[in-house]
């Protein structure tokens, strides 16, 4: 079922060894999730408190879930990785690609991809301030939900391919991405060939 019965934090280094990511990997008995993000703290404390509350709870259930991230770790980036995590196993069971799990049906396009600050030939820069996309920190995803509710002109930092599925589905306009992060674009395009004639 969708119990969680297992998570293992490690930490890895990008190919360059410059930045220290975590990776979260949660098992229920039928399904599994991953999520990575940035991190440069000791995770040893996660591993010895935060990641013991979580077992036993319900991967679906994931507002209660995300509440309780909220009380027991301080860290935004660590709450985003198990949320997401949690979220991927969870659509695992259901056989459904994390953006359908999270919104189901939508009206928007496809994301835009802000690389280096620029949207194809127009930079975010130059536009008015009534037009600048609002960003969004990564945090659990119930606080990504609310803080997209009322204005879509939202830009969120891709971090996981698991961020692609958050801004379709909650009709997020824009995606930032580093030149290198070719997973980010290249899960954008699975995504694409998933939906077919869907996408405009």
């Amino acid at each position: 079922m969708t119990v969680i019965e297992d998570i293992r934090a490690r930490k890895v280094y990008n190919s360059n060894k410059e930045k220290s990511i975590v990776e979260m990997d949660i098992y229920t008995s039928s399904s599994f999730g991953r999520a990575s993000v940035t991190f440069e703290e000791d995770i040893s404390e996660i591993e010895e408190v935060v990641l013991p509350e979580l077992a036993g709870l319900d991967a679906i259930e994931q507002k209660s879930l995300d509440e309780l991230l909220c009380e027991i770790t301080p860290y935004a980036e660590i709450r985003f990785a198990l949320s997401l995590a949690s979220a991927k196993a969870a659509s695992s069971f259901y056989s459904l690609p994390l953006f359908r799990y999270l919104g189901g049906i939508y009206e928007e396009q496809m994301p835009l991809l802000n690389i280096g600050g620029k949207i194809f030939d127009m930079d975010l820069k130059e536009q008015k301030s009534s037009q600048k996309p609002k960003k969004i920190e990564l945090d659990t995803i119930s606080q990504i939900h609310a803080a997209s509710k009322d204005d879509k002109n939202c830009i969120i930092p891709a971090v996981d391919e698991g961020v692609c599925h958050i801004s379709l589905a909650f009709s997020l306009r824009y995606l930032e991405v580093i030149e290198e992060n070719i997973q980010i674009i290249n899960e954008l395009i699975r995504i694409k060939e998933y939906l077919g004639e869907e996408i405009l």
